[in-house]
């Protein structure tokens, strides 16, 4: 049975990051990259109310919290191997889980990044 304990809280919320935090950050840069794009090169002009921001902050952002799944992730099953009590394995397959969704997103984000840097700006 698990206690409620503020620690096992604390888990509980890094293994939901690890395993969704990568694929949520993909999903809003795709989905920001594509309405911040529509309202640079749309008939509507080159204002996005007023905020102009280099075209690499969204992907920026999206990488970093990817990389922070990845690390809570790691981190977890880091936490598992030194004991952190387990005794179902649960916490340490989402962490294996979350390793492996965390890189593949972080991989894709910095893909589309680089697709975004290397396009530049409208036609």
């Amino acid at each position: 049975m698990v206690s409620s304990t503020g620690r096992s809280h604390r888990t509980v919320l890094l293994q939901w990051y690890a395993v969704f935090g990568g694929p949520v950050a993909w999903f809003g840069q795709l989905i920001l990259g594509y309405f911040y794009t529509l309202s640079l090169c749309g008939p509507g002009g080159p204002d996005l109310a007023g905020l102009h921001l280099p075209v690499g902050i969204y992907s920026a952002l999206a990488a970093a919290v990817a990389a922070g799944s990845f690390v809570s992730a790691l981190t977890l099953y880091r936490a598992t191997s030194d004991g952190l009590e387990d005794p179902l394995g649960r916490i340490r397959f989402i962490s294996e889980i979350g390793l492996v969704i965390g890189a593949i997103f972080l991989a894709l984000i910095l893909y589309t990044a680089g697709g975004e840097l290397a396009l530049g700006s409208c036609r």
